[in-house]
Formats: C-alpha cells, structure tokens, sequence
C-alpha cells in the first residue's frame, strides 16, 4: 500500500455513505486482527531446502512437471492465506 492511499481514504471519508464507512472499518479491523507475521510450515520450509539441494545437484523438473508442481504449491500458499482472513 502506498503512503497516497491513507491520504485519499481520508480524502474520500466525508462522501461515503454511512454504510460504506462501516463496511471500510468492519474490513481494516478483520485485516488488522488477522495480520500476523506470515511464517512457512514445517512442509513447505523443507520444500525450499529441497529444492536448494536439487540446484546444487542439478536436478530439474520438466516443464509440464514444473507447472504442475507450482500450480499445487499457489493452491496450498491461497487456502492459507484465505484460512488467515
């Protein structure tokens, strides 16, 4: 987020209807009691270890299995994020 954008809430404030002011608050407070400090599980911190050991090695993946692999990782990175709101 930019610096501008607490500045043109601000701005904007006085022309919402009361409604979408509520409904701005009800979002920064969920947002701000769900805003710990985002860590990796154990599974994943052991993914990035592998995946170290492969480059040192050499290994790789073929593309097909790449995306396949990244597409599975994004999915399991959206669920947590979503489980965290």
């Amino acid at each position: 987020m930019s610096t501008i954008t607490p500045d043109r809430i601000v701005e904007l404030w006085p022309s919402l209807p009361e409604e979408a002011r509520e409904k701005l608050v009800e979002l920064a407070e969920r947002i701000a009691q769900n805003s710990s400090r985002f860590e990796f599980a154990a599974e994943e911190l052991a993914g990035i270890e592998r995946g170290r050991e492969d480059f040192i090695h050499g290994r790789t993946f073929s593309l097909p299995e790449y995306r396949a692999d990244m597409d599975a990782f994004f999915e399991r990175l959206k669920a947590k994020a979503k489980a965290a709101l």
